[in-house]
């Protein structure tokens, strides 16, 4: 096997601090779940460190289809993430990563363009310069688009419009915000994408004040060091701009032979720093999925759907930086989706008369998710960059569940009642002969 030396000329110059770094493993770890912030010449810095073996990295970049300079490219840009650069092949940063144990991967959301590595702890220097290479060095050749980024994006495509749920939660938001976090995530077509488009929408969204560096299980002080270094090449810029995300709700119907699904869906509560933790706490009452094994649970979307054959029915909260979305999608045969619809309406409805005891079990199951990701370190990543590239500050998880616990009785209604007065979103997939309208739910759209 090669010597770590060996994997890069650039490498070398960090491994003085190898030493240093399995020094610091054993020691005690005051608060391993606060995240530190620090502006690491223009470029926001933020880890956590529980003294692991094991670390997560990644680059949050504001840079997701809500922000897109034309349809489906910010699709293509994730996808040419750890391709062909300027300094290494893709095979060479390939082998190298695999040499040292590592793993590399991208995600594209609404908001973001997310690279992640996950490795051993003294190996932080080689990951920060590879994840900064992708940012400043990656070549966009037409060769790699052809053979591999369009066949991906091809691949993701096939997934999404075989999948009713998916094609339905898209459709949601579209009608929910129409631009902007309307944009769907996936590259509907390839008409605008090119040698041009992608890395042009790159230079605007891979810059200092755009992206994020977080870390966890990593030193604070040792991940400013190498950001400095290996990521001085980031050109000044504050990304792309858009106008703040507008609710209209509303209704659409898409037909598609694949399978069939509805999305029921409110305005919710936007990220951190002004996030309202009653909303999680209504996605947890509603719920959907038990917690129980061979029990259909007690949360009222279990309970109204209970004895509906073949139907599945969740209830999530999706916060963005200025708007949420608390939404229900419901699947199974088209024939049950009327029922199944009724009963989700109905479940909404029941809100307005939950009970104390209900929303004291809802806060402890959103509370023990909350730690249960905290403690895997490659969870989380991209809502803590989200929330430091937007004001500068992670949010704690102490904090979090402060919030959490701090829920009242009061603060639900009141979020009911918000909901329940305003406007509904409703996008109904697959058989739409057969599916309801959102006027024979009870809804109003």
């Amino acid at each position: 096997m090669f010597a770590r030396t060996t994997i890069s000329r650039g490498t070398p110059q960090w491994l003085s601090a190898v030493s240093n770094q399995r020094r610091g493993m054993a020691a005690a770890v005051a608060n391993p779940f606060h995240y530190s912030v620090a502006d690491a010449t223009g470029i926001k810095v933020t880890s956590r460190d529980d003294g692991g073996p094991t670390t997560s990295l990644a680059i949050v970049a504001r840079g997701g289809s809500r922000y897109e300079s034309a349809p489906g490219v910010a699709h293509a840009l994730e996808k040419f993430a750890f391709k062909s650069t300027t300094k290494r092949s893709s095979l060479r940063l390939q082998r190298e990563s695999e040499l040292l144990g590592g793993t590399l991967s991208s995600s594209l959301s609404k908001e973001n363009i997310v690279l992640r590595a996950n490795f051993l702890r003294d190996d932080l220097p080689y990951f920060v310069e590879a994840l900064g290479e992708v940012l400043t060095k990656t070549k966009y050749t037409p060769h790699e688009f052809d053979e591999e980024v369009s066949e991906t994006i091809s691949y993701e495509l096939h997934n999404h419009a075989h999948t009713a749920s998916s094609i339905a939660l898209e459709t949601a938001h579209n009608v929910a915000f129409h631009n902007g976090l309307g944009s769907p995530t996936v590259a509907l077509t390839k008409k605008y994408l090119n040698d041009v488009t992608v890395p042009s929408y790159a230079a605007s969204v891979y810059t200092r004040g755009n992206i994020a560096i977080v870390a966890s299980g990593a030193p604070q002080a040792a991940l400013e060091k190498w950001t400095k270094e290996f990521l001085a090449d980031v050109p000044a810029g504050n990304g792309p701009s858009t106008t703040p995300a507008k609710y209209y709700g509303g209704e659409n119907r898409v037909y598609t032979p694949v399978g069939n699904a509805l999305t029921i869906a409110f305005p919710g509560s936007a990220g951190a720093p002004k996030f309202q933790p009653e909303y999680t706490v209504l996605a947890y009452l509603l719920g959907g999925q038990s917690t129980i094994k061979w029990s259909t649970g007690s949360s009222l979307l279990s309970q109204t759907t209970a004895g509906i054959q073949g139907v599945s029915a969740v209830a999530k909260h999706s916060a963005y930086t200025d708007a949420g979305l608390l939404h229900i999608t419901i699947s199974g045969p088209a024939s049950a989706l009327k029922s199944a619809g009724t009963a989700a309406v109905k479940a909404i409805n029941e809100l307005a008369n939950v009970k104390a005891e209900d929303v004291k079990k809802a806060i402890a199951q959103a509370k023990y998710d909350v730690l249960a990701a905290i403690e895997d370190r490659s969870i989380g990543l991209e809502v803590i960059g989200q929330a430091v590239i937007a004001s500068g500050s992670a949010p704690q998880v102490a904090d979090t569940v402060k919030g959490l616990e701090g829920v009242t009785l009061d603060a639900v209604k009141k979020a009911v009642k918000s909901i329940l007065g305003g406007k509904a979103t409703y996008a109904a997939v697959g058989d739409v002969h057969m599916l309801p309208y959102a006027e024979e739910l009870g809804l109003k759209v």
